[in-house]
């Protein structure tokens, strides 16, 4: 188990779910519940609760970025040290990268809402004039980008966690079969299926008897007699046995 994968991992979950939660909980609880009341009490309780939640909502952000892109990194970096485990073209056959790039895009609109909703700067009044809307986006692209995470960890699930006697035993491996295959000059997969002309014929060769002027057949070529001319050569004067 690697101590840092670890830590990486729990401040990626702990940072998506004090994000993601916490718009869930802004949109489905407390904004309907500031509705009901005065312009005046509704604003001063927005303004508690951005004074409170704004620097979870920076730190959250800070933990998912630097998490986020450090597990990127060491993935690729084991993805290239390992090759005979993942594969050479892992990274496009899965299409890692784009859907890497797609959930990047879419956390900066995330982040950049969610700043936007518990701020006070000028330049993001906008959002706050259309609080209801702007928040339900931001907890729709928060959704998406938890199931694109799902995926993407799926792909790689149980090739990156393999023991390393296991990884150890693959490089050995693949290693021993690539020495051998330098040191024959050939190609591997040459000779891997014997042609049809070295292999044993399973047909009968055609018959390989002919009759001798008496009538027997032989074989060719020195070859042996019928079974039947055996036995008479047993008997004696080379005929048939007669009983006393």
């Amino acid at each position: 188990m690697d101590p840092l994968a670890v830590l990486l991992r729990w401040s990626h979950v702990l940072a998506a779910i004090a994000a993601v939660g916490g718009l869930l909980f802004a949109r489905v609880a407390v904004l309907p519940a500031t509705e009901d009341l005065a312009k005046d009490a509704a604003d001063r309780l927005h303004d508690g609760i951005r004074r409170r939640w704004f620097p979870w909502v920076i730190s959250a952000i800070t933990l998912l970025l630097a998490s986020g892109l450090t597990n990127y990194v060491l993935l690729i970096r084991r993805v290239k040290e390992s090759p005979e485990l993942w594969g050479s073209d892992w990274m496009s056959r899965t299409g890692y990268h784009t859907l890497f790039g797609v959930k990047f895009l879419l956390a900066m609109v995330v982040f950049y809402l969610a700043s936007g909703l518990v701020g006070r700067g000028a330049g993001t009044r906008w959002i706050r004039d259309a609080r209801r809307q702007w928040l339900s986006v931001t907890v729709g692209l928060g959704v998406a980008i938890v199931l694109i995470s799902g995926w993407m960890r799926q792909l790689h699930t149980g090739v990156n966690e393999l023991p390393d006697p296991v990884r150890e035993y693959a490089k050995t491996y693949l290693h021993d079969v690539q020495a051998a295959n330098e040191s024959s000059g050939r190609d591997p997969d040459e000779g891997a299926a014997a042609r049809p002309a070295d292999r044993p014929s399973a047909t009968p060769s055609p018959a390989s008897t002919e009759e001798n002027p008496d009538g027997q057949e032989t074989e060719k070529k020195g070859g042996r007699a019928p079974a039947e001319d055996h036995e008479a050569a047993a008997a004696p004067g080379g005929g048939e046995e007669t009983a006393g």
